[in-house]
């Protein structure tokens, strides 16, 4: 389990949260630059260094970040817009400085989620790949990586065309199984891959009256602990991030990944079969993304889409809830919809989107008004 550092509430939280997560065993810290930043001194980077000056430097494990995306004016205190060799130095040294450390075991590109920011960041000299080659060969960083939400087939690319990245952070949950390509390739390579959303933005908690119905051995567990069961025990997955800001969250995920009992191949075989039964035969959004943008009307189809499963397919108490508060928006929004079918065109599913959104509709109507009553 990666302890996530974006969701500290200050320097008393990242204190009290870092010191409960070191003794119950947890070393890995994915640290950005950008995260929770007010002042140089002020920020998620330097909270987590002031929490951890006197641990061994040896028995941690430190992933930095900035990103480099070639988009936008450069604010290299923040590390964000990096885009050239000096910008990326500049930054890797404010970090450095910040956490109070030597080294970093890794440092990844943040959000490389294009060909543009692949092409930005990676390709000729002046580039913030180019500084990270060369603090890599004077010991200032041990591995190099990258953070992406781009489609599974870019990120297997860039994975083969940069020897350089030995790591690579992605999002996938049992809701978004579009990864898996990217896993099995990195496997099959020695790439090591961290998981981010494995509770889909808090989405996946609460309980599911249909994970019980279709898989009695579930009933009764948290719908977030089954998510992580999921996560942990993919052979592939060497490290699942949580950002977390409370006792009883980081107790609650260290015990799940302590127990050696996550899910077997059987039970995650059978977990997966289990989603054809929920949907009634109807395909599952796989999260792949390529319905992102194509929308004529603007509608944000891959993040209604997946809300709405949610809601429908899994019977998530956190999804309704959320499209039952987005009455207006979500209603407004699904009534949009034009049955264009530029979106169905755009997925490999072939889901049918439109009617789907007309669902939508009528869901966030009951919902809603349940809600009044």
């Amino acid at each position: 389990m990666g302890f996530g550092t974006m969701r500290f509430k200050g320097a008393e939280n990242a204190a009290e949260i870092i010191a409960r997560g070191l003794q119950l065993g947890m070393n890995y810290f994915d640290i950005g630059t950008a995260y929770s930043f007010n002042t140089s001194d002020d920020n998620a980077e330097a909270w987590t260094g002031a929490a951890l000056r006197g641990v061994p430097r040896e028995r941690l494990v430190l992933s930095a970040k900035a990103q480099c995306r070639g988009e936008g004016e450069p604010k290299v205190e923040r590390g964000l817009g990096i885009a050239t060799r000096d910008q990326m130095w500049q930054c890797l040294e404010n970090s450095l400085k910040r956490v109070g450390v030597d080294w970093f075991d890794f440092y990844q590109l943040w959000d490389m989620s294009a060909p543009a920011h692949f092409a930005a960041t990676c390709e000729g000299a002046d580039t913030p790949l180019q500084a990270l080659r060369e603090a890599k060969e004077q010991g200032l960083i041990k591995h190099l990586g990258f953070t992406t939400h781009a489609k599974s087939a870019e990120t297997v690319e860039w994975l083969r065309r940069v020897p350089d990245f030995r790591t690579v952070t992605i999002y996938y949950n049992f809701a978004d199984l579009a990864c898996e390509e990217v896993i099995d390739y990195a496997q099959a390579n020695g790439i090591g891959v961290n998981i981010m959303g494995p509770l889909r933005g808090g989405l996946l908690v609460g309980e599911s009256a249909a994970f019980a119905r279709h898989l009695p051995e579930l009933a009764g567990v948290p719908v977030q602990e089954i998510a992580l069961r999921f996560l942990l025990s993919y052979p592939g997955v060497s490290s699942v991030l949580s950002g977390m800001n409370e006792i009883a969250h980081l107790e609650q995920n260290a015990a799940v990944a302590a127990d050696e009992q996550t899910m077997t191949s059987a039970q995650r075989h059978a977990f997966l079969a289990a989603f054809t039964e929920l949907t009634g035969g109807e395909p599952l959004c796989t999260g792949c993304k390529y319905c992102q943008g194509v929308c004529p009307e603007g509608l944000p189809v891959f993040w209604m889409m997946g809300l709405f499963q949610l809601h429908e397919v899994f019977h998530l108490a956190s999804a309704s809830q959320q499209l039952a508060g987005l009455h207006g928006k979500a209603r407004a929004d699904a009534g949009k919809c034009t049955a264009c079918q530029t979106c169905v065109e755009a997925c490999p599913q072939d889901l049918p989107i439109p009617e789907r959104m007309k669902r939508m509709k009528q869901a966030v109507e009951e919902l809603h008004a349940a809600a009044e009553e």
